[in-house]
């Protein structure tokens, strides 16, 4: 867990061109309530002013006072910049709010030394870009932000597995409740962690109940509930979600360098020597990866990526590299690189495939060589330049497909379960319906003979009807004469042809009749 010191925000702004000239700086944010300050320095806290305090107020009490209107804007920005920054340190980073992130450390630390020792290069290097910060490590989310808002310590290490009365000591402000829990907990008396944790939830309930009695017992029964939550999120006995700003890479390697990379050849080595790593993880969980993701942080605090998309999962260096061969520019040095890292992303069990013919010993890209040529001509271009077809959620043969990029991921397995049991389909569908004079027995029978291209084929079989449905939510189709219903026949001519047509049955009102009339039309759609 880390968080921003009350004056971060002015630090920020300060590293921004405005100079200090040892005066007190100040930003202020103009509101309903006035203009009041948003940020300080630790000086100013130690002349007496604080956060949210009036800047007449203020000015009052230091003439002096160098005041700055606060630039949410960048003041964002700069939060979610330094939230990619952190990713060097763990792939799982949650903002918690506007003043800290949480980082889920479990099996980095001991790339950093310890706990200690990343607390101490966390530090140094913010301290470098001009911030201070504040950090905590524990079991649990809701420890670690206690820890960080109200600990004594910049940097506070609880020890895995602590008793559970190893907070007890913090106010209870550090249980994130809202003011109202707060107030009524302070009229109780119940001023510490270790006080409330004491009461059970039954008794917290009925004291609250008795506080006020303008509030109901489900009220009251509620704020109990609030508290008991935090308590067991504090503890572990209640998981607490997170939602990270990137999907967490299980898989991704990492190379610290020894000296600033300042050369676009220090990030070919660099790829060079992470890729053998990350596909061994990859080989040994036997899945491979479709996205991979080099990305430099600079000391300047900034990150620069590039990815390569491949269509389907590969674990091969040399495929992944050759990928990269004309993409690594768009990494930018800036001040110099001292840490890079190549995650995977869109993992999958990787199955072997049968060759397409097109790969050559000397050249072998991959195990398809199709795939091959649309990834590099997908990675090379701006945009999607290779294009495939894929299944869609469509009872209707012209809409059961759909184009796509090459690289668009799909949960074949997923598909393949919910996909209905269907008829034979044709091998060419026609780009759209293809009228038919056709003739049968009776209106419900199948065709005994049908004239397609003006030229007449006697039918010998035919198998059918197979009932097909438009989309009931597509106003189109419903507007359509077609669109009703469409009873398709799998039918054979007596040059041994099959051909897949369907007779399209809709119902249509009648002028000046309260009635409706029946009307029939053939189609062609595909060849068998």
């Amino acid at each position: 867990m880390m968080r921003k010191k009350p004056w971060w925000d002015a630090e920020a702004q300060n590293t921004q061109g405005i100079e200090n000239d040892d005066a007190l700086l100040v930003l202020v944010t103009h509101g309903a309530k006035g203009t009041r300050i948003s940020a300080l320095g630790p000086d100013g806290l130690a002349e007496g002013l604080w956060l949210d305090m009036k800047l007449n107020d203020a000015r009052a009490m230091l003439p002096d006072l160098k005041v700055a209107t606060h630039d949410t804007v960048s003041d964002a920005l700069l939060h979610k910049r330094l939230a990619h920054w952190l990713l060097r340190y763990s792939p799982s980073i949650t903002r918690q709010s506007d003043d800290a992130f949480v980082i889920d450390v479990a099996g980095c630390t001991h790339l950093f030394g310890g706990e200690r020792a990343m607390a101490h290069d966390v530090q140094k290097r913010l301290n470098h870009m001009g911030f201070t910060a504040r950090l905590a490590f524990a079991d649990t989310p809701g420890a670690a932000m206690a820890l960080v808002g109200y600990g004594a310590e910049d940097v506070h290490i609880l020890p895995s597995n602590s008793p559970l009365h190893a907070l007890d000591v913090l106010p209870a402000e550090a249980l994130r409740l809202d003011a109202e829990t707060l107030t009524l907990l302070k009229r109780l008396g119940l001023k510490t962690i270790g006080d409330v944790r004491c009461v059970p939830r039954m008794a917290l309930e009925r004291r609250f109940y008795e506080n006020k009695k303008s509030r109901t017992k489900s009220q009251s029964a509620g704020l109990a509930r609030s508290v008991q939550w935090r308590l067991d999120q504090l503890t572990g006995a209640v998981s607490e979600p997170l939602t990270y700003i990137t999907e967490p890479q299980l898989f991704r390697a990492t190379k610290q360098c020894p000296a600033l990379a300042l050369e676009m050849g220090a990030v070919e080595i660099a790829l060079h020597e992470l890729l053998p790593k990350l596909c061994a993880q990859l080989q040994q969980a036997g899945i491979g990866a479709r996205t991979f993701c080099l990305s430099g942080y600079r000391a300047d605090g900034g990150v620069s990526s590039v990815e390569a998309t491949l269509s389907q999962p590969v674990r091969d260096p040399d495929a992944i590299a050759r990928l990269f061969k004309d993409r690594l520019d768009r990494i930018d040095c800036g001040f110099g690189i001292d840490l890079f890292v190549l995650a995977a992303f869109q993992v999958s069990i990787l199955s072997d495939t049968q060759s397409d013919g097109f790969d050559t010993e000397k050249d072998a890209f991959s195990s398809n060589g199709i795939a091959a040529f649309a990834d590099i001509l997908t990675n090379r271009g701006q945009g999607s330049q290779a294009l495939r077809l894929l299944p869609r959620q469509s009872h209707v043969p012209e809409r059961a497909q759909r184009f796509a990029p090459v690289n668009t991921a799909i949960d074949w397995q997923a598909w393949a379960v919910a996909e209905p049991v269907w008829s034979p389909r044709p091998l060419r569908l026609l780009a759209r319906p293809e009228p038919a004079r056709v003739t049968a027995e009776l209106p419900d029978s199948p065709p005994m003979q049908f004239i397609w291209r003006k030229r007449l084929h006697k039918v010998i079989r035919a198998r059918g009807p197979e009932r097909i449905m438009s989309e009931w939510w597509h106003d189109d189709l419903k507007a359509k004469r077609s669109a009703t219903f469409r009873d398709y026949y799998d039918v054979e001519d007596e040059a041994g042809l099959r051909y897949w047509i369907f007779r399209a049955i809709s119902d249509e009102p009648v002028e000046d009749i309260d009635d409706q009339v029946r009307i029939i039309n053939w189609f062609v759609h595909g060849l068998f």
